[in-house]
Parts: structure tokens; C-alpha cells; sequence
């Protein structure tokens, strides 16, 4: 039987339902007991004083300087944050960082010899410092703060030469990105203005920008004033403004070419509108009834290359990779935004990113779909978020928008030393990173170009999945910049992108708007097959491309789609759909669940302020054991989500909560039919704010995708859609499609 009625089935939320679940955990064996404690902070403390003492004052605005306070592993959680001691001395927390540790002591039996730990960066008066060194061997444990000794497991001084990255030493002078802990105080900004003046660095002021806790300043400086501009004690980074990735590398050139019959109809969609921000549109391409160019004000002129790859990012949204001279008829309209122009100076980076989110902000609600395949060519550092993720992430995050980024093309890159690893912003949580594989057929790989991952913790599985993007024995064929339509051979990840981002309209175009821009990521990335090969190289796998697949299934599944909000205090339990009666053979379920966070970039170790943690609960009837008589009122859990798990068991260190944070999970599991009844996922929300619990969290919304396969099954979906009449509702299309079916 064919699957061309096997549609997806909606409305899962109606199977959800908001329950209380009593939280577990007990205390910690403390790694340091507390005359142990006072003893090895005093001694950090009077070695971290004398340092300041050789600080210049004009570095330390307001006679404050930042420290690095290294909490043990055992103790990274927003509950275990030493707030409360921090205030009884005086200081204050302006960002943190992850870092690898080996602790000098666990405080329990079974641990790893060393793990990803939060160092926080801490500021305060001299002499706030120099009292807490002074009177903490007088200090007692009859209080909350004096006890949060006992999890620090280092503090230092901040010095200059942790702060200076990588810097090109090719010129005298040199343009830098410095990275400032702000917080909202202008003050310290005017104070680091004044302080770079005295060593005739110049800042580009009319280029600075904040980004939460974060501004980010162009500065022209000498080489030789490097380490005393890192002296200043709020700045956090000093490294060489990035550059532009090249759009048009050895590895896209090709040359055959064919002639192309360009569709005669409209757009099927005409209520969505895409914007893709690239390199311009050439004229007299024919693409007019599908495509309005968009020159930004003040923008530059433009070069023969730059708009070549405009028109190669275009084209693959528009047509995919193109098979048949025949060119399909488009899905939606697109605005293509031209963010490149001939400029190729140091700050091109900032401005191209000042044009992409200056367009979002003036159309706000105007665009669902975006794609963006240029970006900063270097890649994500763990400790560090550059601007490009953090300006386009906080944008997203509020945005109602599925963006796919290309992930770079530096794959073949040196591995030891990490420059193959995915460039910004595709490692950002609110958008779809994606790569390319090398061909079509089932024998695909990595291509060798596409950029690694992993990404940064959390968000950890990036990219998210690979597309097609060419190879040198299959490229990817597009449309060629000639008045006469005639095709193209090119490679890149920047064409894998935006075909992902087809994809994802053809869904909307079919089955209309009963699924928000969540469900159709956590959708996307439900159906990725990894067919085995590792994370870091595929994410969750090859992205399904073909619309009539994403969107139907066989005889022997269901795929069902929940959405809406996850409460603030409370579980959601979501149940899985099984029919009546008893089931044949094993039962595979696969779930996928997705959130779009709000980030604190000067927190890159707590980057998001939400997470999610869940529980499978796979029969009803079935509870754990209890110690007194009382029947437990929710049945027995079982391992479904966990990270290592997710990330493939590669030697990759965590935090010890870092589970709790990422905001897209997915995993698969087999069950024997008799094992499961009745079962359900329960989701717990969990929400920070600048490392902290937050002040006042609101519900998150959140896309969750089942999948429930039974191959003894052979009429399972139907056998579903019965036993859930008027409750799970059949997704059909509202055009007519040709489904793919299995030979």
C-alpha cells in the first residue's frame, strides 16, 4: 500500500496535560570542608591582591578590578551560584566562562579526573578584595555565604595576557575587536575610552554595539600597546576584527552548463515571503516574479562575484538543486537583502551584520523564513560567543522566524588545531546550522569542505545535519548569472542552506500554517538520518530535502507533532499514542523537542536561559518500589534523553548539569510491544538568567515530534488515526504533491 495517505498527524498538544511531580536530589558531600576551605582562599586570596597592587589605576575604573573565581565541577548549577557570598564581600558577578578543571579534591568516591567547570568573572573595589583576604580566617560556618567557600575551587586575577587572542602581526597597526564586560554601565565604556586614547588607540565608536552584558568596540591600535590595552580590567577579550569568509573559493568552480526552462507561474505561496541576505541579484536573470532585490541604504557597490553568489543562494531556494531543465515552480517569494558590497576592509564583518539585523528590525513580522550563507571566517571558540551569534541569537530568540546558516567551508582545514570546526553564526542555538554532504545517493558523506563540530556546550550537536551542497564528482547544479537561463556547477555550504530552508516552506505551502516555525525545525530535524556516522561531522544526520517525505509516513508508523507552551513550575506530560488492543514485535520511538531560548552571551558555559529535562515513563501499571507503604502516584521513568547518548559517547567533557540546558533533544529507543502501556514524556522546563535562577521565568513555547514505528504492525497508522478520532487530526496537504513511495 502506498503512503500517499498517510499524513502527519496534528494536535498532539491535546495529549498533554500539566501535572505536579515531586522533585529528588539530596545534599552534597561538601569537596572541601570548611577550615580547609578558609585555609586554601586565604592563600588564593593574598596571591590574587598582590596582583592588583601592580595594575595602573587608570585601568581600573572606579579602583575595581575583575577577578576569576573557578567553582568546583561538582557545583555549576544556577542553585549552587555563590550569590550570596559574592554580596557579603562586596562583589559582583559580570560573566563567566566554561573551563576544563582537575579538581584538587571531589568530595566523593566515584568522578572523573577532571571536568568542564564555570569560571565567573567577578569585580569589586581593591579593597573589597583586600578585606575578604583580610578577615576570612576569622569567618565561621553559621551562615549561607561564608559556606560557599567550600565550592571554589580556584580564584586569580584576571591578568592581560588571558585576555589577547588571535592577532595578526602582519601590520604595525592593527584592527582589533574588544570585547567589554558592561552590564549596562556606560561609564565603564567612557573609561576605556579614555584610557585608549592615552595610548593612541582610536575606537570606532560610531561601531559599537551591546549585546546584553557584552559591548563590542572596533579599535585601531599599534601592536605594541596590545598588553596594555588588555590591562584594562573590564575588558574580557582583545583578538583581530574577523574577516568575511570567501564566497567564492577554488572548491565552486565549475563549468558544464545546460539550458533551463524557467517556470511560467506565480509562487504557490503567496502569503509567506522568505529573505535571504547575501551578495545582491544580477539583472536580467528572469527571476523578477519570484524575487525583489533589496539594496540597503548607504550600501556600496557591488562586484561580479558577490552577486554570482547571490544569485547561486537564490536559486537553490528557489529550485533545489536543479535535475530537470524543466525548473519546478518556486514555493514562496523572497526578498534577496544585498549585505556585500565592494568594501573589503576590517570592519566589513560588523557592517555586513549591522545590515542584516537593521533590515529585521525594520520589518519586523514581514519575513518566516531567512537563510544567511555569509558570516565571520574563523571558527567558534568554547569560552568566547562572537558578535554574530550573540546580536543574531538574542534576534531570533524573539522572533517568530526559522533561519537556516550555512556553516562555513573550511572543513579540510587543520582538525588538531580546530580551525575546521563551524564558523559563526551557525553555531547559534535559535538557528539551523547546516552542512553539506557529498552527494545523493545513500552512500553520502560529509563533503570534505563542510566545517565540523562540535558546537559550543550548550548546543553542543552542531551543525544540526547536513544537505546536499556538490562535490567535485557531483556538484550541485544552479543557475548561471546570464540573461539566457542556463545552469551552473558549484559546491559550497552555502547552497546546502538555503535548500534546507525550501524545505521547510514546501512544508507550510502543503499543509498550510497548522504548524508554527518550532514544530517545522523539531520536524526537519526529526527526520535528519545519521545512517551511523559521527555527530561531529553530520549533527543529527542528512536533512530530508523531498517535501512529499517529510511529511507523510509508511503503513507501519506515525509521526505526530505537539506544540504549544511548557509551564513555569509544572511537568507537561505528553502522552504516545498506541491503538487498542495488544501490539505485535518491537516498537521503536523516536521524539524530538525543541525550544527557542533567550541567551546570556557573557555567559557562553550558560549561554541559554532555559532548558529542558525529561522523563520517559514507558507502562502505567508499573511504579518503583517504594520504602513506606504509599503506592508512588507516577509510574517508573526510564532513560530516554541523556548527552552522551546524544553526542554519540565521543570523549567530549560536560558539565555535570549540562543536559538540563540544550535546547533541542532527540533520541531513539526499541521496546518490546509488552513493555510499553500507556506510555508518556514527562517535560520539565527549567529557566536562568545570567548564570542565576531567574527572577520571573514565563512559559516557553516548544515543538515535540513522536515517532512510533511497528514493523509487525503493517496497518499501524491506520489502526492510530482510529483509536484517536477527533483527538490527533491527519496533516493533508492543501495542494496536490507527488508522494515518494519505497520500491
Amino acid at each position: 500500500m502506498s503512503r500517499d495517505n498517510n499524513f502527519l498527524l496534528g494536535h498532539g498538544d491535546r495529549l498533554t496535560q500539566k501535572i505536579k511531580v515531586p522533585k529528588g536530589g539530596a545534599s552534597k558531600k561538601e569537596p572541601y570542608e570548611f577550615s580547609v576551605a578558609k585555609q586554601r582562599i586565604s592563600k588564593m586570596l593574598s596571591s590574587t591582591t598582590l596582583e592588583f597592587v601592580t595594575i595602573p589605576s587608570d585601568a581600573c575604573p572606579g579602583d575595581e578590578v575583575v577577578a576569576v573565581v573557578t567553582m568546583h565541577p561538582r557545583y555549576v548549577s544556577k542553585s549552587d551560584f555563590p550569590e550570596e557570598l559574592f554580596k557579603s564581600v562586596g562583589l559582583k558577578s559580570i560573566g563567566s566562562r566554561p573551563s576544563l578543571v582537575k579538581p584538587e579534591n571531589w568530595g566523593t568516591k566515584k568522578h572523573n579526573e577532571e571536568a568542564i567547570t564555570e569560571q565567573i568573572f567577578v569585580a569589586g573595589k581593591k579593597s573589597s578584595f583586600i578585606n575578604w583576604a583580610n578577615n576570612i580566617n576569622s569567618w565561621s560556618d553559621d551562615n549561607v555565604a561564608s559556606n560557599q567557600i567550600s565550592r571554589i575551587e580556584d580564584i586569580f586575577a584576571f591578568e592581560a595576557k588571558d585576555k589577547i587572542k588571535e592577532i595578526d602581526k602582519t601590520a604595525e597597526e592593527a584592527t582589533l575587536e574588544v570585547v567589554l564586560h558592561n552590564k549596562g554601565d556606560d561609564s565603564i565604556i567612557r573609561n576605556f575610552e579614555s584610557y585608549a586614547t592615552k595610548l593612541n588607540a582610536r575606537l570606532l565608536m560610531n561601531k559599537k554595539r551591546d549585546v546584553r552584558g557584552l559591548t563590542f568596540i572596533p579599535v585601531k591600535a599599534n601592536l605594541s600597546v596590545i598588553n596594555d590595552l588588555a590591562e584594562f580590567q573590564f575588558l574580557r577579550v582583545l583578538r583581530s576584527m574577523p574577516r568575511l569568509r570567501p564566497i567564492d573559493p577554488e572548491i565552486m568552480r565549475f563549468t558544464s552548463t545546460f539550458e533551463l526552462s524557467l517556470p511560467s507561474r506565480e509562487a504557490m505561496n503567496k502569503q509567506v515571503r522568505a529573505a535571504i541576505f547575501d551578495g545582491g541579484m544580477p539583472s536580467g536573470v528572469g527571476l523578477d516574479k519570484w524575487v525583489t532585490p533589496i539594496d540597503p541604504p548607504g550600501i556600496g557597490k557591488t562586484t561580479i562575484n558577490k552577486l554570482s553568489h547571490g544569485l547561486y543562494v537564490t536559486s537553490a531556494f528557489l529550485f533545489g538543486n536543479i535535475i530537470d531543465r524543466n525548473l519546478p515552480q518556486p514555493f514562496c517569494i523572497v526578498d534577496h537583502i544585498r549585505v556585500l558590497d565592494e568594501n573589503n576592509d576590517d570592519i566589513e564583518a560588523t557592517d555586513v551584520l549591522d545590515r542584516i539585523i537593521n533590515h529585521l528590525d525594520k520589518n519586523p513580522g514581514k519575513y518566516k523564513y531567512v537563510n544567511i550563507s555569509v558570516g565571520p571566517n574563523l571558527p567558534i571558540s568554547d569560552d568566547e560567543v562572537n558578535s554574530w551569534t550573540a546580536r543574531l541569537d538574542e534576534k531570533f530568540s524573539k522572533s517568530d522566524m526559522f533561519v537556516t546558516v550555512a556553516v562555513g567551508n573550511n572543513g579540510n582545514n587543520d582538525a588538531i588545531n580546530g580551525a575546521n570546526r563551524i564558523s559563526p553564526p551557525s553555531d547559534g542555538v535559535n538557528v539551523l546550522a547546516v552542512g553539506s554532504s557529498n552527494e545523493t545517493t545513500n552512500e553520502w558523506q560529509r563533503a570534505f569542505y563542510s566545517n565540523i563540530g562540535p558546537g559550543r556546550r550548550p548546543g553542543v550537536v552542531k551543525p544540526d545535519g547536513l544537505a546536499f551542497g556538490g562535490s567535485n564528482e557531483e556538484p550541485f547544479i544552479v543557475m548561471s548569472p546570464s540573461t539566457r537561463p542556463t545552469s551552473n556547477a558549484q559546491m559550497g555550504t552555502s547552497l546546502a542552506a538555503p535548500s534546507v530552508l525550501r524545505a521547510a516552506v514546501g512544508v507550510e505551502t502543503y499543509i498550510g500554517n497548522h504548524l508554527n516555525v518550532i514544530a517545522i525545525r523539531a520536524l526537519i530535524i526529526h527526520r535528519a538520518e545519521d545512517a551511523g556516522q559521527s555527530k561531529i561531522h553530520v549533527g543529527w544526520g542528512l536533512f530530508e530535502t523531498d517535501v512529499s517525505k517529510l511529511i507523510t509516513c509508511e503503513d507501519d508508523e506515525v509521526i505526530v507533532i505537539y506544540q504549544g507552551e511548557l509551564p513555569v513550575g509544572e511537568h507537561l506530560r505528553a502522552a504516545v499514542p498506541l491503538p487498542n488492543g495488544a501490539l505485535n514485535g518491537m516498537i521503536t520511538i523516536t521524539a524530538t523537542l525543541v525550544i527557542c531560548p533567550e541567551i546570556d552571551p557573557e555567559h557562553p558555559g550558560a549561554y541559554t536561559r532555559s532548558g529542558l529535562e525529561v522523563f520517559f515513563r514507558p507502562h502505567s501499571g508499573k511504579f518503583k518500589q517504594s520504602n513506606d507503604d504509599k503506592k508512588p502516584k507516577h509510574q517508573k521513568t526510564q532513560t530516554f534523553f541523556n548527552l552522551k547518548g546524544m553526542y554519540g559517547g565521543i570523549e567530549y567533557a560536560f558539565r555535570e548539569d549540562g543536559h538540563k540546558w540544550e535546547p533541542c533533544v532527540k533520541s531513539s529507543k526499541v521496546f518490546r510491544s509488552s513493555s510499553l502501556k500507556e506510555p508518556c514524556f514527562d517535560i520539565y522546563y527549567h529557566h536562568r538568567e545570567s548564570a542565576v535562577a531567574a527572577d520571573n521565568p514565563r512559559p516557553i513555547p516548544y515543538a515535540l515530534v513522536i515517532s512510533i514505528k511497528a514493523p509487525k504492525e503493517k496497518d499501524f497508522y491506520n489502526k492510530v488515526v482510529r483509536a484517536y478520532a477527533n483527538i490527533l487530526v491527519p496533516l493533508k496537504p492543501q495542494v496536490e504533491i507527488n508522494i515518494m513511495t519505497k520500491n
